[in-house]
């Protein structure tokens, strides 16, 4: 019975071969249907949880040929628009696990790959501003909130963990990143940093993973560790929550273990997550992706969909000194 469970263990984390789809192929997964109604009003209490995100199987699908692509560390940056970090700013053979969600959901709200491209510039960056010093590099600071601003995203932490949610808190300013940041990244200047303290409402590890059913798909799950002074993060993971076959599972771009995007038991997930003993993890921040209907505007992008032109999709990875995150 050992040796079955272990081959099957090693089956599952022996990836696959992957070939880098094409623009064609990814064009392909826009093809499912958008919601007919971006607006969805979830429950407010655990008594009845939070409905699916309208764009669940829109996720499901704009994502799947992604699957077994390569981890590479900060594998998107500013491309031609110049600056530290010349990585391309659309690419599809390799991801990080924030920049694999970043273009989940802008190939999820496009119907072309131009326009994803240009909703992804508006995701990555203030007001489209495609420069390092305007990405949101700070996900406490900077990258939920802001996207919770702009109607993209919902905070349900709450909705699903009622009682037991706890506040997560963070406090940031030029001396902790300076001290924190490590060396071979780009700087940014002191007034780019943001400064203040910053909370999350946390749904505790154990309560997670005594109930992941909880969790409805179509939400961007941030894990959250504990607060150490030598590191200006609390949020070190995103992932996106997922019914695939009749599983819920956690499609994220996975650094330990797996080095690839892989479909992962959600259940699976947090009881790994419960082992990490060195930076132990305090539990996870739930946010469903269902865009308000002005989303564009107060993301910056105006009204109507964007025919900006593609930019250069690259088919080999490449490693960069990459963003704070």
């Amino acid at each position: 019975m050992n040796v079955i469970v272990v081959v099957v263990a090693l089956q599952w984390l022996t990836p696959a071969a992957f070939n880098p789809p094409s623009e064609a192929q990814v064009g392909a997964g826009l093809k499912t249907p958008l919601p007919a109604s971006s607006k969805v009003t979830p429950p407010k209490t655990p008594a009845s949880m939070p409905l699916p995100s309208p764009y669940a199987q829109r996720l499901v699908a704009v994502t799947k040929s992604f699957l077994n692509a390569p981890y590479t560390h900060s594998p998107l940056g500013e491309g031609d628009a110049g600056g530290p970090d010349t990585d391309p700013r659309l690419r599809f053979d390799a991801f990080d696990c924030t920049t694999f969600v970043e273009s989940a959901l802008a190939l999820s709200l496009s119907s072309s790959l131009p326009e994803a491209a240009t909703i992804l510039d508006h995701i990555r960056y203030r007001k489209g501003q495609v420069s390092y010093a305007e990405r949101r590099h700070f996900p406490e600071a900077e990258w939920i909130p802001e996207l919770i601003a702009a109607g993209l995203l919902h905070d349900i932490t709450e909705s699903v963990g009622g009682a037991d949610v706890v506040i997560a808190t963070k406090k940031l300013n030029n001396a902790v990143w300076e001290k924190a940041r490590h060396k071979g990244l780009p700087a940014l200047p002191d007034g780019r940093i943001p400064d203040g303290v910053f909370s999350l409402p946390v749904w505790p590890l154990d309560k997670a993973l005594a109930h992941p059913e909880r969790i409805p798909a179509g939400t961007v799950l941030n894990l959250v560790r504990d607060d150490f002074a030598s590191v200006p993060v609390r949020v070190s993971h995103q992932g996106i929550v997922l019914d695939v076959d009749g599983v819920k599972v956690i499609r994220h771009a996975a650094d330990r273990m797996h080095h690839r995007v892989v479909d992962e038991p959600l259940g699976r997930f947090f009881a790994r997550m419960s082992h990490y003993k060195k930076w132990p993890v305090t539990g996870v921040h739930l946010v469903r992706f269902d865009p308000d209907d002005d989303w564009r505007v107060r993301l910056g992008m105006g009204l109507s969909p964007s025919t900006t032109s593609l930019p250069t999709v690259v088919d080999e990875p490449s490693i960069s000194a990459g963003p704070p995150r």
